[in-house]
């Protein structure tokens, strides 16, 4: 891509902006590096790079990237068989335990940042390395004493020197008749010497080696004679301590060298994902996004903004190039924003085709260009003696000869600097020729002739930039479709040029040949302002009933989660409602039992059946489901799974009478008609055979069945809030089944379950009786239930 043209259009400005965002030497290595690619694929990878890491960034919070050093030098070092320092490999140790900690957090997220995750599994696997270096440094940085055996040894014997030189000096401090000896009666260190201070007068009486003197000369630091050997072995022992740690360190960087090759690519992946989230941290500092690449080779940008102005005066602008044409002519008054225009095209290119996101509204696209040529401000030179229009004729020539189909060309003030009919004519010219490579092109230009070239020849479209003629002052907004005048005199007039003058000017203007184009360029443009104000106000409107849809929508759905809550509510009543009258009508049915002991048991028999049938057909209220298909009564058969409306679940079809269904639902049977079931959906399905699955490896229930309901339940090991709703639900599908008697098996532990279990039992109005099992059976661990 052109250099010349990044410099001009502000590109390294904004590389400037990406290596503020950059944590590492590296990352700000590959942010002052980066460039525009030319190639599709390159684009959409570094594109993929910056999008995968702004979705973390949102998604996420904390990446566990940053605070990694540049380990380039050290792994160099080490290659070299230089040994490492402990300071080196303390940073070696950080960074390979960063390395972890980023390779093991995309590992966890790779479906999420395919791309970015492809990149961290280029991250080595240093446990080892890692280890030993913990083997050697604690948390606190500071080398183990069991860094090596020897280490040990020799930490443990400096302990014993010591211990044994403090031993003695504080027998020699303690000694009345070396009393008056002593400065101080303290010990201090002189050349890593324990030493006395000692008072000037009394050298020759204390013997020993003198280390230092204080400043006033009157104390002298006396290492004690009998102490000399303890000191020399006190040092050996230090020194030979030095040289392990030396040679632990000569470990280390042994093991470095062997793992160069891995920690050198490790630490390039890393550079390459910090430089990834550094690029997604500028796309939220411009509040910018990723654009579409253009397959119809077409520029369509929406509500760009100049990423280098600030953004509370910044103006947004819709430039669009291609489709019917793809030279725009820029005209208007001077310091309007034609040239700003310009700049935010060429700038947003080179930043797209970098991988960078830019300022722009949902919907831009951008295709692919092979290069930028931009002629924009003074090109003047005078060690090569060019005057301005040299210097642009000179970048034109340039631009001219070297510029294909694939290129976008920016040219400011097209063939000005010179004779206006010459500068003209050169500058229609040059767009001929622009227009037969068939390159985009964005162009400014206060001539009229060009204008009227816009308007008459097809690849060429006209844009001006607004100018306020009430305020006097330009709005910076582009305007593509219609030209625009210069509005020098407003402008002088503003600056505040006399009066007098600015008359005689307008009226030599009026007798000028293109006076009436002028006036109706500036009734066209005022017509097309009023109109956007008018779209805008349109806009404005859409937005408020948009708005008030939304919350519209917002209202029917609590209405219609309210309304789902109460029918719940209705439906968990019924159900209990129902049970209540099973449990009341099995009540009954004892009641019945001991009243008629005057009938014959044939009797009995047929009175209780015929009693149990009714209940059994007792059925919930049909509650019609929402927004579910009726199930097909033709097809309908034994073994199908239904949606019951009533229950708000699933059931299977055990048997069909006409319009009246037996279904088995939750461990029940029950009787429903055809107009309460619906068409189950497959998820609901897939769910409910799930769940079933989950149930049957959890049970509780224990063995001895007898058709789908169980004649014991284990609760041991749970607490009363777990355990009694689980006894509740297997005394209600044992009740309805007829099973009497049952077993509940609580085990014997502190005796505190088998309580609210009795409890329990003694408040339900259907349980006859209850006792412990026999001691064979269980004893006081089971519970044997009748009804």
């Amino acid at each position: 891509m052109n250099k010349r043209s990044m410099r001009i259009l502000g590109f390294n400005e904004i590389r400037d902006m990406l290596v503020r965002e950059a944590p590492s030497r590296l990352s700000k290595e590959l942010a002052r590096n980066i460039k525009p690619y030319s190639d599709e694929n390159e684009i959409a990878r570094a594109l993929n790079d910056t999008e995968e890491a702004l979705t973390c960034l949102e998604r996420e919070g904390a990446v566990p990237l940053g605070g990694s050093g540049d380990i380039r030098p050290l792994l160099e070092k080490a290659k070299r068989e230089v040994p490492l320092d402990g300071a080196e490999c303390l940073v070696l140790r950080e960074n390979v335990r960063r390395y972890g900690e980023i390779k093991d957090f995309f590992e966890t997220k790779y479906g999420d940042y395919v791309q970015l995750s492809e990149k961290a599994r280029e991250i080595g696997d240093f446990t080892q390395l890692e280890r030993r270096f913990s083997g050697v440094f604690d948390e606190e940085n500071r080398i183990r004493d069991n860094a090596s055996a020897e280490l040990l040894r020799l930490r443990g014997r400096i302990a014993e020197l010591e211990r044994r030189t403090k031993r003695y000096i504080n027998t020699i401090l303690a000694n009345k008749e070396y009393q008056k000896y002593f400065q101080d009666t303290i010990v201090t260190v002189r050349n890593n010497r324990s030493v006395i201070p000692v008072k000037q007068e009394y050298r020759h009486a204390f013997p020993g080696i003198v280390h230092d003197m204080s400043a006033s000369g009157a104390t002298l630091y006396i290492e004690p004679m009998a102490l000399v050997d303890a000191n020399n072995d006190l040092q050996a022992a230090r020194l030979s301590e030095t040289k392990e740690v030396e040679c632990i360190f000569r470990r280390l960087t042994a093991l470095v060298a062997e793992n160069y090759n891995d920690l050198m690519t490790s630490t390039a992946a890393v550079a390459h994902l910090e430089f990834a989230f550094a690029k997604a941290r500028l796309a939220i500092r411009m509040k910018a996004q990723r654009p579409m690449l253009s397959t119809k080779r077409a520029v369509k940008l929406y509500g760009a903004r100049h990423p280098l102005i600030p953004a509370d005066a910044v103006v947004a602008n819709t430039i669009l190039l291609g489709g019917e044409y793809r030279i725009l002519l820029i005209t208007g008054s001077n310091t309007g924003g034609k040239t700003v225009a310009m700049k935010t095209l060429g700038l947003l290119v080179l930043m797209y085709q970098s991988g960078l996101f830019i300022p722009v509204r949902d919907g831009s696209e951008l295709p692919v260009f092979g290069d930028i040529f931009a002629d924009i401000g003074d090109e003047q030179d005078i060690a090569q003696n060019l005057s301005t229009f040299s210097g642009h004729m000179k970048q034109l020539i340039y631009t001219i000869m070297h510029s294909t189909a694939n290129d976008l060309i920016l040219a400011d003030e097209i063939g000005s600097g010179t004779d206006p009919a010459e500068g003209c004519a050169l500058a229609i010219a040059i767009m001929e020729e622009i227009c037969k490579k068939g390159a985009f092109a964005m162009v400014t230009t206060h001539y009229n002739d060009l204008k009227n070239y816009a308007y008459n020849t097809p690849g060429v479209e006209n844009g001006h930039v607004e100018f306020d003629t009430e305020t006097l002052r330009p709005t910076y907004k582009l305007r593509i479709g219609s030209a625009g005048s210069s509005h020098a005199f407003n402008i002088s007039e503003r600056l505040g040029m006399p009066a007098p003058i600015l008359e005689k000017a307008r009226n030599l203007r009026s007798r000028a040949q293109d006076v009436d184009i002028e006036a109706v360029l500036t009734k066209l443009n005022d017509r097309e302002r009023q109109l956007d104000e008018e779209r805008t106000e349109l806009e404005r409107l859409l937005a408020e009933a948009k708005s008030h849809e939304e919350w519209l929508r917002r209202e029917k759905e609590k209405a219609a989660a309210k309304r789902q809550n109460i029918i719940a509510s209705s439906r968990r009543e019924a159900a209990d409602l129902k049970r209540e009258l099973r449990l009341e009508a099995e009540r009954i049915i004892r009641d019945l039992k001991h009243l008629s002991r005057e009938a014959t048991e044939r009797e009995k028999s047929r009175a209780i059946d015929r009693a149990r049938r009714e209940i059994q057909q007792i059925s919930l209220p049909d509650v019609t489901g929402e927004n579910r298909i009726p199930v097909n009564s033709k097809t309908l058969k034994p073994g199908d799974t239904v949606y019951i409306n009533s229950l708000g679940a699933l059931g299977k079809v055990e048997e069909i009478k006409g319009k009246r269904l037996t279904v088995s639902a939750r461990g029940m049977t029950i009787r429903v008609g055809l107009a309460d079931l619906s068409a189950p959906y497959p998820e609901e399905v897939k769910k409910e055979r799930q769940a079933e699955k989950r149930a049957a490896a959890a049970s509780t229930f224990r063995p001895v069945r007898t058709g789908r309901v169980a004649t014991e339940i284990n609760i041991i090991g749970k607490t009363g809030n777990e355990a009694l709703p689980e006894v509740s639900r297997f005394l209600d599908q044992a009740l309805a089944a007829g099973f009497s008697p049952v077993r509940i098996i609580h085990g014997k532990g502190s005796g505190a379950l088998r309580k609210q279990v009795h409890e329990y039992l003694a408040a339900q109005p259907f349980v006859k009786a209850y006792a412990p099992d026999d001691a064979q059976s269980g004893g006081d661990g089971v519970t044997v239930v009748h009804f």
